[in-house]
């Protein structure tokens, strides 16, 4: 299979250098056909007639006369043969050689020679004894040659250059429109720039903004979809709640029992809203990530050792964060085992959230797992979206969720955040 280059310039220069090394070509055989040839053709005419006014002369002067008056005007006469030249010749002498073989009168014979250093064509004239006359041309191939080379050097820089401004101009808007994807995404229109684009891509960034407003009204109906049935379901759960605890003859175990259910089913109806909105329609602002995790472990029901530094700015979305270090911290106590401890490090826009219980842990692969949606882990319980609506703030955020082992025995959740 061809080796095709995968970027734009590279595409662009092949295709450049493709076009002008077949300029070349049909230039040459043109030139072949519509110069070459017919100078040739000129040129035997021309040596026949002068030929046939030499031989004229010596017939009524003397041979040593015509002789001198032909070296008089530059040319070169002998009675020998000259030697056979065939390296070095030239296209026009290759085709005057050519055309006069092909003749089919046969009554001048010529050859490839040299004279004072130079190309030359030799005929021979019809006398007695036979004379040989030479036409000179002065050598030029030493400056065909450097000439031949500066052009393809200057050809090969004007391929480049006009494929990188070409690429430049193509990938240009590819590359604003990949920056603009993500904002794009989240139903913000193309940047004003890409409209004075090539029609191609102006038309990509009008697909993909419709697209996006597409599934952006979608994930606000369903959400608000969620948020309808959330409240209908919790407004029964709520009296239930109060029911039970009006009940004074019911076993207390039961009423407990009763009441976490009720508990764990409101956990998941905010689950399931939290994972439908998915923190795409908050805005990004300057928060201090070292309260975040303090409100979090505060309203978390584990005994939790938090170590982290007074001040830990990050701009981000701070309910999207909050809800990814509260379910980060849910998952421990339901998981884990105590001791748990929280810690926070990093610098100024990079941070490091590492969550660590002395659980039972989990194999990589189940690592995997657990962060897809409504997977859950060995211990049963909850809405199995915990995890993924971390991962999802994470990357939202800049960032990534890892589980990892933690030494001697546990699970140990990093959570980097890089800013958005």
């Amino acid at each position: 299979m061809m080796f095709l280059p995968r970027g734009v310039f590279g595409q662009l220069a092949l295709v450049i250098a493709l076009t002008l090394i077949g300029t070349a070509l049909l230039a040459v055989l043109l030139g072949r056909e519509l110069v070459t040839r017919p100078a040739a053709s000129q040129m035997l005419r021309s040596m026949d007639g002068f030929a046939g006014v030499i031989e004229e002369l010596d017939k009524h002067q003397p041979r040593a006369r015509m002789q001198e008056t032909l070296r008089k005007v530059g040319l070169q006469v002998s009675e020998t043969p000259p030697e056979q030249s065939t390296e070095g010749v030239g296209p026009f002498m290759r085709e005057i050689i050519d055309q006069a073989r092909q003749r089919s009168d046969g009554q001048r014979v010529l050859r490839i020679g040299q004279h004072q250093g130079s190309e030359a064509i030799w005929f021979e004239l019809n006398t007695t004894p036979p004379v040989w006359v030479s036409l000179g041309y002065p050598k030029a191939g030493e400056r065909v040659r450097r000439f031949s080379v500066l052009l393809l050097a200057g050809s090969v820089l004007l391929v480049w250059l006009a494929a990188a401004y070409y690429a430049r101009r193509l990938v240009m808007p590819l590359r604003q429109l990949a920056q603009a994807a993500p904002r794009i995404s989240r139903g913000d229109p193309p940047p004003a720039m890409l409209a004075a684009s090539s029609r191609e891509v102006a038309e990509l960034a009008q697909a993909l903004s419709a697209a996006s407003l597409e599934v952006r009204t979608a994930a606000e109906d369903r959400s608000m979809m969620l948020a309808g049935i959330s409240h209908d379901l919790r407004t029964p759960l709520t009296r239930l709640q109060y029911a039970i605890e009006l009940l004074p003859d019911t076993d207390p175990e039961l009423r407990e029992g009763i009441g976490r259910d009720i508990e764990e089913i409101d956990g998941i109806l905010t689950q399931f809203i939290d994972y439908a909105r998915d923190g795409r329609d908050e805005a990004s602002e300057a928060v201090n990530l070292a309260d975040i995790c303090r409100n979090a472990a505060t309203a978390a029901s584990g005994a939790w050792t938090l170590f982290v530094p007074d001040i830990a700015p990050l701009h981000g979305r701070p309910m999207a964060l909050l809800r990814a270090v509260s379910n980060l911290l849910v998952n421990a106590e339901r998981h884990g085992a105590p001791p748990l401890r929280l810690y926070l490090t990093g610098t100024q826009g990079s941070w490091t959230i590492e969550v660590r219980d002395r659980g039972p842990g989990m194999s990589p692969k189940e690592a995997d797992r657990v962060r897809q949606p409504f997977a859950r882990g060995a211990k049963h319980g909850g809405s199995g979206l915990g995890l993924t609506i971390v991962d999802r703030v994470a990357h939202q955020h800049g960032g990534e969720l890892r589980l990892l082992p933690n030494t001697p025995r546990g699970l140990c959740a990093t959570l980097r955040l890089r800013g958005s």
